[in-house]
């Protein structure tokens, strides 16, 4: 595991006396001062960085890397800042290279040139590819800080998208640990971390699945990585393997528990966990019913939300089931009496939308789902639209 810095470079020139180079400033990180001219450099001691990338163009501040890292090669400088006006190659900065080898003392930095001449999607596209070649260079559990101070035109975005995207698919497995960016002023410039608004889509990419695809996953993860929030992970852990194995009984127990974890999230002391709370305290406080046939429809119609539709098949036969033990008085838990309460629902006006002997019944489907039969295989679609038609005509049934 290595830390490693990129940075993305402008335009500039320079030498020792010129008045081109960026202006020196006292950098504020984390509590402590750096009179600095790179935020890059900066970055690199404050952070220990082991590796970094310098992305620019041929026409990027090459000499000025070279010269702010301790290079002495006074002929290589003029060389770096000659070839700058025409165009430099990537052979031209083997020595930019070598420099910062022997400044981190590694032997593993890259100066990746990109194109910078079209300016049209498709030279933006090849970058972006090129860019991704990042990857080899890489090794899992690599902590990546991202500096976009001095970057140009689009290469902060381009950069910001890059991570994300070898964050979600590229193999090694890579951290994204800081997104910085130095506010330049004349005597005393932050050095500020963005690196909460990628937290902010894991976290909202996380809510979403379990919101929309009743997916708890990434979200309890997210959660067990945070010490004040691990009760929450773990009510919620149960929730999803009981709802993955449809246990609606003990379904019904933990989402009473989680309700009260959950409103707990809105005095987090974390940012995004206050500011995403309300969207789970709303997904939990929809299932927390007082009654356990209520639960149960109610967590049909999550599940028909999320197009698990055969779940909420199995959740609506149980739930009409439930509530007729419910109304009967019987024992919701012994399985002769809900045999009998099923049994029941026959003779009333529900029976002809639930009962195995009509036709596009609740307990038909159900049935043709849990035993996978090849019944309806040609009713699927029509199957699925029946669902919403259930809710409509239950919903007296469950609120009575």
């Amino acid at each position: 595991m290595a830390k490693v810095l990129i940075s993305s470079l402008g335009t500039g020139s320079i030498n020792k006396d010129s008045d081109e180079d960026y202006k020196k400033t006292i950098y504020k990180i984390d509590g402590k001062e750096y009179p600095e001219v790179l935020t890059s450099k900066v970055l690199i001691e404050h952070l220990k960085i082991e590796k970094v990338f310098f992305i620019g163009t041929n026409k990027s501040m090459w000499d000025n890397i070279y010269y702010h890292f301790n290079g002495e090669d006074e002929n290589y400088l003029d060389t770096l800042s000659q070839k700058k006006e025409k165009g430099l190659r990537l052979d031209d900065l083997k020595e930019v290279n070598s420099c910062l080898d022997n400044y981190l003392k590694t032997d593993s930095s890259k100066s990746l040139l990109i194109e910078y001449k079209d300016n049209n999607e498709d030279e933006v596209w090849k970058n972006f590819e090129y860019l991704l070649e990042i990857k080899n260079y890489l090794k899992d559990e690599d902590e990546i800080y991202l500096d976009i101070t001095h970057g140009f035109r689009y290469m902060p975005i381009l950069n910001i998208f890059l991570l994300e995207f070898l964050t979600t698919f590229a193999t090694p497995k890579i951290n994204i640990k800081g997104v910085f960016y130095g506010m330049f002023s004349d005597k005393y410039s932050e050095i500020i971390d963005f690196k909460i608004f990628f937290d902010l889509l894991e976290w909202s990419k996380a809510v979403h699945m379990f919101k929309h695809n009743a997916n708890a996953d990434k979200l309890i993860l997210l959660l067990s990585q945070d010490s004040d929030h691990n009760d929450v992970a773990k009510v919620l852990t149960q929730f999803s393997n009981n709802l993955q194995l449809a246990n609606m009984s003990s379904l019904w127990q933990f989402i009473k528990d989680a309700n009260k974890k959950v409103k707990a999230l809105k005095n987090s002391n974390n940012k995004i966990i206050q500011l995403l709370s309300d969207e789970l305290v709303d997904i939990v406080q929809k299932l927390d019913q007082e009654t356990q046939s209520k639960f149960q429809f109610e967590l049909s119609k999550w599940l028909y939300e999320n197009k698990n539709y055969a779940l909420s098949y199995i959740a609506l036969y149980e739930a009409v089931i439930t509530r007729s033990c419910e109304i009967k008085k019987f024992d919701i838990d012994n399985h002769d009496q809900r045999e009998k309460a099923k049994r029941s629902i026959g003779n009333d006006k529900y029976g002809k939308y639930f009962y195995t002997k009509y036709d596009n019944s609740i307990s038909q489907i159900r049935n043709s789902i849990v035993h996978q039969s090849n019944e309806r295989t040609s009713s699927v679609k029509p199957d699925i639209e029946r669902l919403s038609k259930f809710f409509d005509t239950f919903k007296e049934y469950f609120n009575n």
